[in-house]
Order: structure tokens, then C-alpha cells, then sequence
């Protein structure tokens, strides 16, 4: 076996792995947490959860509705929630549970099939909310 075929056998485990990190793998289902005000806790501790989150519309599929982090049981960082065909429908940053920074507020579930129109759309669909902390 020449060196390129065993690098190959070698790094395959490495893809995979990174590919599986990219499909949501590793985050908590959001619908297993409790959420205790505007905090949202383990079942089992009853302790504010951190950690990567990800919520799937109903129906047994693994179509994501939802993902974000979430730190000491608040929204932190990137927040993404899309519409059931996989399309964008918010993204933004959260800091302390509450949005900041520029936003994506897309209403259409279907794209317009000319990437102007789309452009032109994202652009009027932007909100901006006061600056994140640290940005």
C-alpha cells in the first residue's frame, strides 16, 4: 500500500468525525431540558445547562427547527432558527438571552430563484438590535 493510501485510510476517521460535527451531532435536544423561567436546566440537576442545543420540527424527522448554544441557561452567541424547508428563517447573536447585533429576519419559506431578488430581500429583511457586548 503506497503512503497516499494509508494517509487516506488515516484521515477517513477524521472526516467523518467532522462531518458528523457539522450535522448537529453532540448537541442536546432543547425539548430534554426544562426550562425554569427564562432559564433552561437539566432534568436531573435541575442545574442551568451549557452546551450546544439543537430543536427538530415534530414529526420524527431530523429536520433541525432550532440551534444554538445555550450558556448557564440563556441564549449565547450564534442562534439559528429555520423554516421546515431547511431555509433561514432568524440568525443572529444573542448575549445574556436577549438579541444583539445584525439580524436575519427572512419570512418567505421559499427562495425567489434570482439571487438579486434574494440579495435585495435579505437586505430588507435585516434588523439590528443594540451592539453585541465584546463586537
Amino acid at each position: 500500500m503506497n503512503g497516499l493510501a494509508r494517509l487516506s485510510r488515516r484521515a477517513l476517521p477524521l472526516v467523518l468525525l467532522s462531518i458528523a460535527s457539522c450535522l448537529g451531532h453532540g448537541a442536546t435536544d432543547l425539548d430534554s431540558l426544562t426550562r425554569r423561567d427564562s432559564t433552561y436546566v437539566a432534568p436531573g440537576t435541575l442545574q442551568p445547562f451549557s452546551g450546544n442545543v439543537v430543536r427538530y420540527f415534530p414529526g420524527g424527522g431530523r429536520h433541525v427547527q432550532i440551534e444554538g448554544t445555550l450558556e448557564n441557561g440563556v441564549w449565547e452567541g450564534e442562534f439559528t432558527v429555520y423554516h421546515q424547508s431547511g431555509r433561514i428563517r432568524y440568525q443572529g447573536r444573542m448575549s445574556k438571552g436577549a438579541p444583539c447585533g445584525a439580524w436575519l429576519d427572512n419570512r418567505d419559506d421559499e427562495p425567489t430563484g434570482s439571487i438579486l431578488e434574494e440579495l435585495e430581500r435579505d437586505i430588507r429583511s435585516m434588523g439590528v438590535y443594540p451592539p453585541c457586548p465584546g463586537k
